[in-house]
């Protein structure tokens, strides 16, 4: 084998070693052909608060509100994704609100951070009625991450290892509307990662962009009488005609406290929730079977558990 030969050959080594890292990292962190990105999805809970994907919607509850949601999916057999959010919202006068939002969800070798804050401005459409029109721009605080020093890979020595950072800070924004009337119904449309952002993780070879991502909620509730209430919801999220997912469900409200559900999704999972509202405070439990995953297909089933836990203040001057 001559020299011209010999560089050739360790030329097109290296760039295949370059191309499996590559592969493997935006395996990793964009699933853009087949799936959302990571932190994309549709929250499980989201039936019983809408605002995660809405931040309009916070003036459905035109009070201090704090909830917390997190899960975990039983998606593989290592490194199952995980997810937990914080939100918390309140009203600075009549009409103007502030929402935030934290958001963590991991997903193999790759996390997702996302820092929500939102300012909402709603108006009554029918005072008498409580109907509204609410609006909300929010900004967000995004870093990625991904677990370099736990992928395997050919040759560690690799340079192309070298220019990866296993952090990527960026910003973003959102935007959205919704009509509402507390208690009774509500739809908004809303859309996040309006900017196109590289989550490049500083290596010139990766070509990760964020997907801008659209949301549809939508509500209702049907008093049947003093002691039964119906509400049926729904979701929707698209990025692409490759990457998009539905979901929808029915919960039974028993006495204003106690509430039992179930829903579908678009992969085929089942899902089913239980709960209790005591005076200020609203715990519940929900599993999701066959999450994420086409579940008539696979060789064994995802299963998905996470609670949901909400404190309301000042209660007795909502709906005023």
């Amino acid at each position: 084998m001559n020299l011209n030969h010999l560089s050739t050959f360790k030329n097109k080594t290296v760039m295949k070693k370059n191309m499996f890292i590559a592969v493997l990292l935006i395996g990793m962190i964009n699933y853009s052909t087949a799936q959302l990105q990571v932190g994309q999805g549709i929250n499980s809970w989201f039936h019983k608060s809408p605002e995660i994907h809405n931040m309009s919607l916070v003036a459905n509850r035109p009070v201090p509100t704090f909830t917390l949601l997190a899960g975990s999916r039983m998606d593989a057999f290592t490194n199952h994704p995980t997810q937990g959010s914080l939100l918390a919202s309140g009203f600075i006068s009549d009409g103007l609100g502030v929402g935030c939002k934290i958001d963590h969800e991991t997903a193999g070798l790759s996390a997702h951070l996302n820092a929500q804050l939102s300012f909402v401005y709603y108006v009554f459409l029918n005072k008498e009625k409580g109907d509204k029109l609410s609006f909300f721009l929010g900004g967000h605080f995004v870093q990625n991450k991904i677990a370099v020093s736990d992928a395997v890979v050919i040759d560690p020595n690799d340079p192309g290892l070298d220019a990866t950072s296993e952090f990527q800070p960026t910003g973003n924004a959102s935007a959205g509307f919704s009509f509402l009337r507390e208690n009774t119904y509500y739809v908004g449309l809303s859309s996040y990662q309006l900017l196109d952002i590289k989550n490049s993780f500083f290596n010139s070879t990766l070509t990760n962009f964020s997907q801008r991502t659209y949301y549809f909620v939508g509500g209702y509730t049907l008093h049947l009488s003093d002691m039964y209430a119906l509400e049926v919801s729904g979701a929707g999220v698209f990025a692409n005609t490759n990457a998009y997912a539905w979901e929808g469900g029915l919960d039974v409200k028993f006495n204003k406290m106690f509430w039992i559900g179930a829903g579908y999704r678009s992969a085929g999972a089942l899902k089913f929730d239980f709960g209790v509202t005591a005076q200020s405070w609203s715990f519940g439990y929900l599993c999701m079977y066959g999450s994420w995953i086409d579940a008539t297909t696979y060789t064994y089933k995802a299963f998905n558990n996470s609670v949901f836990i909400r404190k309301v203040f000042n209660e007795g001057r909502n709906n005023k």
